[in-house]
């Protein structure tokens, strides 16, 4: 005996939705309130991005309201004729699966840069444009890579930075940052200063009457404290240069990719 349940039809429907209408479509068919998948897909999502995974799979095989067929069935019938494309279509859809399982956003973007190259390729290639797609996946994967390699302060500026004010905090994105404590007089005691560039130039001069304790790195590049030289990667150099005034400089000094160089004057 049929019941009106077996005529039930699983759709996305257009009204009662929140973003593609998957929840809204599940809970018409099965009778179990939307704001119970709702929960369940964000829970999954910061359980390792299952979430996501379910969700976006959901999207492209329900169909919405009114369609003869879901998405991921149009597409299957539009390209039957390149198989060629449907290889690499589901070759990229398995490699965004595998780099979704273990994406992170926080407290570090990690891997969620080549998850968007992905995304960037499967969308040219959607549209047809393949050689563009994997050429703006690549230059995604290429800078954000850099980017997050060398832990650039993206939003800290751009261009050359001088300084004769003593503060305790400066930080630079990309370009030559110039410190020049020359001409001050410190007080009695330590003087803490800390400065940063993700990539370019970081240069200090320091006071000729206090002692200099310095602490200086770089992920890749040269360090060059009061004469003393170092290159390579992950360079770090620690130097004391005393005076014996009472009188203290010290300095914590970084460089992603670039240059650390601290004298006197």
């Amino acid at each position: 005996m049929e019941t009106i349940a077996d005529h039930k039809t699983l759709y996305r429907p257009k009204d009662g939705r929140w973003l593609g209408g998957v929840a809204e479509g599940l809970a018409r068919y099965f009778d179990i309130s939307a704001t119970v998948y709702r929960i369940a897909f964000v829970a999954l999502a910061f359980a390792g991005g299952t979430g996501v995974v379910l969700y976006v799979a959901s999207w492209l095989v329900i169909p919405e309201e009114g369609a003869d067929d879901s998405i991921a069935a149009a597409e299957l019938k539009k390209h039957r004729g390149h198989p060629r494309r449907l290889l690499g279509f589901a070759l990229l859809g398995a490699i965004g699966l595998a780099v979704l399982s273990s994406i992170h956003v926080w407290p570090s973007p990690g891997n969620f840069w080549v998850l968007a190259a992905i995304l960037i390729a499967v969308l040219a290639w959607w549209r047809g444009r393949i050689v563009l797609g994997v050429v703006a996946a690549v230059i995604v994967v290429l800078v954000a890579g850099l980017l997050l390699a060398v832990r650039v302060p993206v939003f800290s500026g751009v261009g050359s930075r001088n300084y004769e004010t003593l503060h305790s905090k400066y930080t630079l994105g990309i370009g030559q940052l110039t410190l020049n404590f020359s001409d001050l007089q410190l007080p009695k005691g330590q003087t803490f200063v800390k400065a940063s560039v993700g990539i370019g130039d970081l240069h200090v001069i320091a006071p000729a009457n206090a002692t200099v304790d310095v602490d200086a790195h770089t992920q890749a590049g040269d360090v060059v404290v009061l004469g003393r030289e170092d290159n390579g990667t992950h360079v770090r150099t620690r130097v004391v240069d005393r005076t014996g005034s009472g009188r203290v400089l010290v300095l914590d000094l970084d460089t992603g990719l670039g240059k650390v160089e601290v004298e006197r004057w």
